[in-house]
């Protein structure tokens, strides 16, 4: 958490909520004692949202189970956000899209809910129970949703400026392409885990989480053997780990893995 004054970029805020009152609102206020202050400030300033301000808003979300269309800071967090364990179960899959389908018909509008932390087990579970409220109380629903969500991606945002992190780039060599879905995890110098996360579109993870580095061994352990099997390929690694060290707390790590059935090899990429 930041102990010193805190100034937010506006590309931040609007990647955080897409409505221009409110960014003009947060900015208005800076520079903020500490990371609180800018949090409860960010929060008054979007209770409430108007409907014109929550349809504002939504313009810039993907359904949720599908994949942010585009380049940007938005569409990383989405990313980041819909990353879960069971993000490639197709029975899931099936009945999310027929969850967003029938609370699109009834409501006039796509399905937003905060999915960072939130398998996809939970997230229908959530739908389910939206879609038995009244419209009066969804709306509010979709407003504290969409305040959640913008708080979350300015912790997120503080957490990268305050120290360092870790990345990573898994390519498939033997196909030439992205390794998409790859679930990855990141081990501290203690055994404990800093984060998990699954490779996206492009192949990479962005954010593991806004756990600190600390000075020592880690590692980054990827389920090579279940994304394989999912392509209808035996692998001869099961599961791949990356050792590495870290001495400066403060430094981007960026960890990239090429990737074939019967190989593997990583670098210490920028």
């Amino acid at each position: 958490m930041s102990a010193t004054p805190v100034t937010p970029a506006r590309a931040d805020l609007e990647a955080a909520l897409g409505v221009r009152r409110w960014v003009d609102d947060v900015l208005a206020g800076a520079p903020y004692a500490d990371l609180d202050a800018l949090l409860a400030a960010a929060r008054a300033a979007a209770t409430p949202l108007s409907p014109v301000e929550i349809d504002e808003a939504l313009a810039h979300h993907p359904r949720i189970g599908e994949r942010p269309v585009g380049v940007g800071a938005a569409q990383d967090h989405s990313r980041r956000e819909q990353q879960a364990p069971d993000a490639d179960d197709p029975d899931l899959a099936a009945r999310l899209a027929a969850g967003n389908a029938a609370y699109e018909h009834r409501f006039g509008r796509v399905f937003l809910v905060r999915a960072a932390g939130r398998t996809r087990a939970e997230v229908l579970a959530e739908l389910d129970r939206r879609l038995t409220l009244d419209a009066a109380d969804e709306l509010e629903e979709v407003a504290e949703q969409l305040r959640q969500i913008a708080l979350g991606r300015l912790r997120v945002v503080d957490a990268g400026s305050a120290g360092g992190h870790v990345t990573t780039h898994v390519l498939d060599a033997a196909r030439g392409r992205p390794a998409v879905g790859v679930a990855v995890t990141l081990v501290g110098p203690d055994g404990a885990v800093l984060g998990t996360a699954s490779t996206d579109d492009d192949g990479r993870v962005r954010e593991f989480g806004t756990a600190a580095l600390t000075a020592g061994e880690h590692r980054l352990e990827l389920d090579t053997g279940t994304w394989f099997a999912a392509q209808g390929v035996t692998a001869f690694y099961p599961r791949v780990t990356v050792h590495f060290t870290v001495s400066d707390p403060s430094a981007h790590l960026h960890v990239p893995l090429l990737l074939s059935p019967f190989a593997y090899s990583t670098y210490r990429g920028t």
